[in-house]
């Protein structure tokens, strides 16, 4: 039997991320909050959501008294510039501001924030900037014009427009649906919304909305401790590992590691150190006896990036540095914690000169095991295993080409140009990825890996999280792929690779994990599936919404020695669903 959805930690504004905006309303019943989640992706991860790897900003509507979630207002575009309530009424104005100054655009939203009814005004020359409600019957708003003469020198042109409410009376009659009329149109019709301009006052400029993020997030604080509760802001949870005494670790964006006790109460953090690089808290591995858990830090400059592995005491949080590694690492391990640290390069595209280091190959305790060559590795050689007892990686591998594709492939690095693009595209072309064992040496003996069997075209799979599963029908890897861009669920039997069912999905997914015979996996888009492992059946489907209704976006996911499943999100929060009677 299903139990409820428990957010961790509890606090108000689940959704939001990080605040760049926020909004009253006059009577003081409704909160509006511009969110933002920031990207959902790295070099050592990334998920695919729907709509591309960076959300948009959205806004956010509560209730005042006590600070839940009462809808989503859904805005088009990347941005979000300006939001002001109306005087007297729950109409929520939104404008946005896309482009530079040789090619504006943006949209004026209102929103009656207790129905969700909403009306746009979408303007193809221009920014909307910022708002203000001159009173109940006039809006007045600050454009931002494309230069059409191309004389503003990079500067910033203004203009003002004042909006009045429609002649119906009803603000969201201002920009009505066309309807179809065999009418002629009128010979003086009204002029649209924003089509009437005026240079800016320069009163505007102080009026323009500053992105203060300390001072929304400070405000959003004192709106949870006056109703008695926390708020903390929270970045992307990458990485989430469920221990057998129902402890819970979290690996965030803004912070190496987290513990969380049973009932969601933080026992200990451990802060990203002063000499981290850009990203922290995406990676997390544990022990088999669950003492010590190991993270990783970035550490080096944007061309000289490394990584630096840090061993945490799970009984107190203390931190002691166990590797340096002089290239950007991803982590893999094994059952039985044997474990390996791949160079992920981190440069975009890699450059053409660029080796990848040797994979290092670690006991449990962190005492060197040597290396293997495991090559080239991107996102779309991205994977993470579950539960196995041996490592598996994506590696890139040669098919045999046609006659002359080397020759051509030897012409084109000779002379550059866009040549070499045709004939470095025909090389990917001819390139396959495989599935790998990567084996220890006997006795101190150099590691090998050992292709297994090919998933498809490198430019046309992309790997992703897997499990491990042993049952009745065998050893099998139950593997997250794209598939020229289609994501799916696929077992494949081991060592051959034979599948054994394939179910695609409607988007990508974020986490996969194996529990008394049940397979889980998130979706990109908020669903929690389960499955036969066996079958590949899908059993049932759960959203991931917080009690509002909002959905959240997931990135990972771990399955408890009980049975409850937990999941880290793009909005900062662990979501723990309880999958037993």
């Amino acid at each position: 039997m299903s139990q409820p959805l428990r957010i961790v930690p509890d606090e108000p504004f689940p959704e939001v991320g990080t605040a760049f905006h926020t909004a009253l309303s006059a009577d003081g019943r409704w909160l509006a909050v511009v969110g933002y989640l920031g990207g959902a992706f790295s070099r050592s991860r990334t998920v695919d959501l729907p709509h591309g790897s960076r959300p948009a900003p959205r806004v956010l509507v509560y209730r005042r008294a006590d600070l839940s979630y009462h809808r989503t207002v859904a805005v088009p575009g990347e941005s979000v510039d300006t939001l002001a309530f109306h005087p007297t009424l729950p109409l929520l104005a939104v404008g946005t501001d896309e482009g530079d100054e040789y090619a504006r655009h943006g949209t004026l939203l209102l929103a009656d924030v207790v129905t969700g009814r909403q009306t746009r005004v979408v303007c193809a020359d221009a920014g909307v900037a910022a708002l203000r409600w001159r009173d109940a019957d006039t809006l007045d708003v600050l454009l931002t014009e494309t230069d059409h003469d191309l004389a503003s020198e990079g500067l910033i042109r203004y203009a003002e427009s004042a909006v009045p409410r429609p002649p119906s009376g009803d603000w969201l009659a201002l920009a009505p649906e066309a309807e179809e009329t065999s009418e002629p149109p009128p010979d003086a019709p009204e002029p649209a919304p924003l089509a009437v301009r005026q240079p800016a006052a320069s009163d505007w400029a102080a009026r323009l909305p500053k992105v203060d993020v300390p001072a929304r997030h400070a405000e959003l604080r004192e709106l949870a401790t006056a109703g008695g509760r926390d708020w903390r802001a929270r970045r992307a949870v990458w990485a989430v590992a469920a221990l057998r005494d129902g402890r819970v670790l979290a690996a965030r964006e803004d912070n190496l590691l987290e513990c969380w006790s049973p009932e969601g109460r933080r026992m200990w953090t451990v802060p990203p150190p002063a000499e981290s690089f850009q990203y922290v808290g995406l990676q997390l591995q544990v022990t088999p006896d669950e003492r010590t858990a190991r993270v990783t830090v970035a550490t080096g400059t944007s061309d000289n990036r490394r990584s630096t592995v840090l061993a945490v005491s799970l009984a107190d949080g203390s931190v002691r540095t166990e590797h340096h590694l002089r290239y950007p690492a991803l982590l893999a391990s094994r059952a039985d914690g044997v474990w390996a640290a791949r160079d992920t390069c981190e440069l975009f595209p890699a450059p053409p000169s660029w080796s990848p280091s040797a994979t290092l190959l670690f006991a449990p305790d962190g005492t060197p095991l040597g290396a293997v060559p495991l090559g080239h590795y991107d996102v779309r050689t991205e994977l993470t295993v579950r539960r196995a007892p041996d490592l598996y990686a994506l590696v890139v591998r040669d098919r045999p080409a046609p006659p002359g594709t080397e020759t051509d492939a030897a012409r084109a690095d000779a002379a550059g140009g866009s040549y070499a693009y045709a004939a470095e595209q025909a090389r990917l072309a001819h390139q396959e990825t495989w599935l790998a064992r990567v084996s220890l040496g006997e006795r101190n003996a150099p590691g090998a890996v050992v292709p297994l069997f090919p998933l498809g075209p490198r430019t046309a799979v992309r790997g992703g999280p897997a499990v491990y599963v042993n049952d009745a029908a065998g050893p099998a890897l139950i593997l997250a792929t794209a598939d020229s861009g289609t994501p799916r669920l696929t077992r494949r039997s081991l060592p051959h690779g034979e599948p054994t069912w394939s179910l695609p999905t409607d988007s990508a997914i974020a986490g996969v994990d194996l529990h008394a015979n049940t397979l889980y996996a998130a979706t990109a888009t908020g669903d929690l599936l389960t499955l036969s492992p066996t079958t590949g059946t899908l059993h049932t489907r759960h959203p991931l919404t917080s009690p509002g209704g909002h959905p959240f976006t997931p990135l990972t996911l771990t399955a408890t020695p009980t049975g409850d499943v937990v999941i880290g999100t793009l909005e900062g929060r662990l979501l723990v669903r309880g999958l037993s009677a």
